[in-house]
């Protein structure tokens, strides 16, 4: 049996279904509630994890807000990049925390950034779930953006997954995570409203059967 850390998803959504705008412009979707919830979640994670359009588009830092959550450590930032398109001056690379890129590149370099060089193969999610494993890491999340929680759920590697669904619309054209769009209401283990929105749970094992 090969060993994996516990893999949280985090994603909020439109009213009209979609994570991000027009070329993955970031939209403003979460409440404040929502927010110190994500924070919550992350001062409890070994790692954080996203794809290098999360960190193009949106450019997050990855760690825990002190001034809205108590936390002792910071968690891990891993980015699934395998072209190397992280920018230079990402904030991610501002040295406040460990940060560990992913990349089937060979060459590049990033200031304060552990690049670790892997084959198309050892790219796959069960491959890198394993390597975070045996480095330590038994709890991580994943933020996005939607290839990278695309890639987790048709591995079947996803053990908790939350949505948030703001009181927000965004413009066609935007991006949607769930493309087709799909049925949830079978899925859905627990809804809570919250701030500006509900936040809703899916049953990832039932998500990944839907979704193919």
């Amino acid at each position: 049996m090969v060993l994996r850390p516990r893999v949280v998803i985090n994603v909020a959504q439109s009213l009209n279904g979609m994570i991000a705008g027009t070329s993955g412009r970031r939209v403003n979707i979460s409440s404040n509630e929502d927010l110190i919830r994500v924070h919550y979640l992350r001062a409890g994670m070994d790692a954080i994890l996203v794809g290098a359009n999360t960190v193009i588009n949106d450019d997050p830092k990855l760690l825990v807000d002190r001034n809205l959550v108590r936390a002792d450590r910071q968690p891990v930032r891993i980015v699934m990049d395998r072209k190397l398109k992280t920018p230079v001056d990402a904030r991610i690379l501002d040295g406040s925390g460990k940060t560990v890129i992913y990349t089937s590149r060979n060459t590049g370099n990033l200031e304060n950034a552990e690049i670790r060089v892997r084959s198309e193969t050892q790219l796959k999610i069960e491959n890198i779930l394993s390597e975070l494993y045996d480095s330590g890491i038994r709890n991580l999340m994943v933020e996005g953006g939607k290839e990278v929680i695309l890639e987790f759920v048709e591995a079947g590697c996803v053990d908790e997954f939350y949505l948030f669904i703001g009181n927000v619309l965004i413009e066609e054209g935007g991006l949607r995570l769930f493309n087709p769009q799909t049925e949830i209401k079978d899925i859905i283990i627990d809804v809570r409203p919250m701030e500006r929105g509900v936040l809703i749970s899916l049953d990832p094992h039932y998500l990944v059967r839907s979704w193919k």
